[in-house]
């Protein structure tokens, strides 16, 4: 059997396959679902994870109750900064309350891999919820088509400076990104700023292709397939593209030295219908070749396997599902269902010592704080009777989210961020000794309860879960095993196990615990063993293992 293999794995997923699969392929798994889950093969859980979903509303404003993303509205540039912070609370609530679908990882994985700053474009809250949309309608569907919308994406043509990109005047940051972030990747440098994906050459005419564009906040210009407001061409007189290069783009022998010409070009000028035809054609070159197509097998690999791609990884997994990809014209479908129906994903192809996918990422501040919310169903304050409080308790939450690493939508880098592309620390990057400290904190927090300044309460209720998911709570053994089998990814030694129970549960083997459940079971009296559940769960969720997933 060779290490890494593409075939796929036969019979029900059962729980500890089933978890892994939601969590790698969803914002993390409910109990609930890791139970449904567990008694379907792989053909029927990847079925229900691709199954089309209603999108999600848009934010209201809690002064109003009213949604604040809509046509009618009378000038959104008016809004103010504060609308940030709502913008991400309305993401982090998408994330907390999606089902057990795909689209929502690929969501996260489209902003880590083709990221905005939101700060930049903060001045109109509109521009960020068209991005998330846009990244959501094609979640599911071609990658193609949606690097050609991203490129007149309001949000990105600001992010990476396209709207100051004129002829006589090129702004190559949008050019550059989109080789070496969105298609054909880098590749090993053969001479200085020339890579053997693409050269200098190549940013100069694809630079050249993208001018004349800018953002619309009228809202006005829609994307003809999305329906979703875009970018236009500038113009002057509404008929003629004022501002596009109309010269020849000359590509290297990266891209076969192929030339692009501006059709109806006159006078040094040209319709506007030619510039979107022209983003057309580069987009189609770009993508014929097979280095955009193993670029994001790989960026995929190390969102929902590993980040170390080995030369044995990039022969049997990489360049297969790159090959797929391309003969599909990049819908994304066949290829992620590939992967995660494979035995490499499960680690079923690997010799017992030579595990390294199950259990070894490094879960993201977003896996540590909505993943956990999500895993015992946590209730926050409704979106629609408690918005003020809602909006104010997921502002807690991003604050819990900074002091473990992550500036939400606010990455550093155009890139996005560092854990998802820094070689060769990648994931490491999310553990320091500040970070790691807060994970724990946040453990304590969330199992001990806390309340905003509004009044907003989270809390994760460790009996109620117990008793609405435990087979047989009043026996320790068991109890703890099961407890296990929802936290941790991997199967533990018993030694580890006698720990969990005999220093946490049992309080250094001080309690009975059948009699003191028996007790509360007759008294209604949940002092003891609430305490002991608490001390149980915070324990397990400030394991090292709880880290990984």
């Amino acid at each position: 059997m060779r290490w890494a293999s593409l075939n796929p794995i036969t019979g029900v997923l059962g729980k500890q396959k089933a978890a892994h699969l939601l969590r790698r392929a969803t914002m993390g798994p409910r109990l609930q679902d890791i139970t449904a889950f567990s008694l379907l093969d792989v053909d029927a859980a990847i079925a229900q994870l691709i199954q089309p979903q209603t999108p999600p509303n848009f934010p209201v404003d809690p002064n109003t109750g009213t949604t604040w993303i809509a046509p009618n509205l009378p000038d959104p540039m008016q809004m103010v900064d504060v609308w940030s912070g709502y913008t991400k609370s309305w993401w982090l609530e998408t994330m907390r309350s999606s089902g057990p679908n795909l689209t929502e990882r690929m969501v996260w994985f489209y902003h880590t891999h083709i990221p905005i700053i939101l700060s930049r474009v903060s001045w109109c809250p509109q521009l960020a919820i068209d991005y998330l949309r846009l990244l959501r309608t094609h979640a599911l569907g071609n990658y193609k088509d949606l690097v050609k919308a991203i490129c007149i994406d309001n949000a990105m043509l600001i992010h990476l400076d396209g709207h100051l990109n004129v002829k006589g005047a090129p702004q190559e940051n949008f050019g550059r990104e989109f080789l070496e972030l969105f298609t054909v990747g880098k590749g090993p440098e053969v001479s200085l700023g020339n890579y053997t994906h693409f050269t200098e050459q190549d940013v100069k005419a694809l630079t050249k292709v993208l001018t004349g564009w800018t953002y619309d906040t009228t809202f006005q210009t829609l994307d003809p397939v999305t329906g979703i407001p875009c970018g236009k061409v500038k113009s002057g007189d509404g008929v003629l593209a004022s501002q596009h290069d109309v010269s020849a783009k000359q590509f290297s022998s990266a891209f076969g030295g192929n030339t692009i010409v501006t059709a109806g070009a006159s006078n040094g000028t040209c319709p506007i219908s030619s510039v979107p035809s022209e983003l057309s054609s580069v987009v189609d070159m770009v993508f014929n070749s097979v280095h955009t197509a193993r670029h994001i097998c790989r960026r995929l690999y190390r969102q929902f396997v590993y980040f170390d791609i080995s030369a044995e990884i990039e022969t049997d997994i990489i360049i297969p599902l790159a090959n797929a990809l391309l003969a599909n014209n990049y819908d994304l479908i066949d290829v992620l269902s590939t992967l995660l129906k494979s035995e490499h994903f499960y680690d079923l192809d690997t010799l017992p010592t030579q595990d390294n996918n199950m259990g070894a990422i490094i879960k993201s501040p977003v896996e540590i704080i909505i993943g956990t919310m999500r895993l015992f169903d946590v209730q926050v304050p409704s979106a629609t009777t408690q918005l003020s409080q809602h909006y104010e308790l997921f502002d807690q939450l991003q604050t819990q989210l900074d002091l473990q690493g992550l500036a939400l939508f606010e990455p550093v880098d155009v890139a996005g961020y560092d854990p998802y592309f820094q070689v060769p620390v990648y994931h490491r990057y999310w553990i320091s000794a500040n970070y790691l400290a807060n994970r724990y904190k946040f453990a304590e927090l969330l199992v001990n309860g806390f309340t905003s300044p509004a009044g907003a309460t989270i809390q994760l209720d460790v009996l109620s879960v117990v008793q609405g998911n435990a087979s047989t709570p009043s026996d320790p053994d068991l109890l703890v095993q099961e407890i296990v089998e929802w936290l941790l990814p991997l199967t533990i030694d018993t030694a580890r196990l006698t720990y969990f129970k005999d220093s946490l549960l049992l309080n250094n083997n001080s309690l009975n615990w059948s009699a003191e459940w028996a007790a509360f079971q007759g008294s209604g009296n949940d002092a003891v063993v609430r305490v002991q559940l608490e001390k149980l769960f915070i324990g397990m969720m400030q394991t090292p293992e709880y880290q990984l997933f």
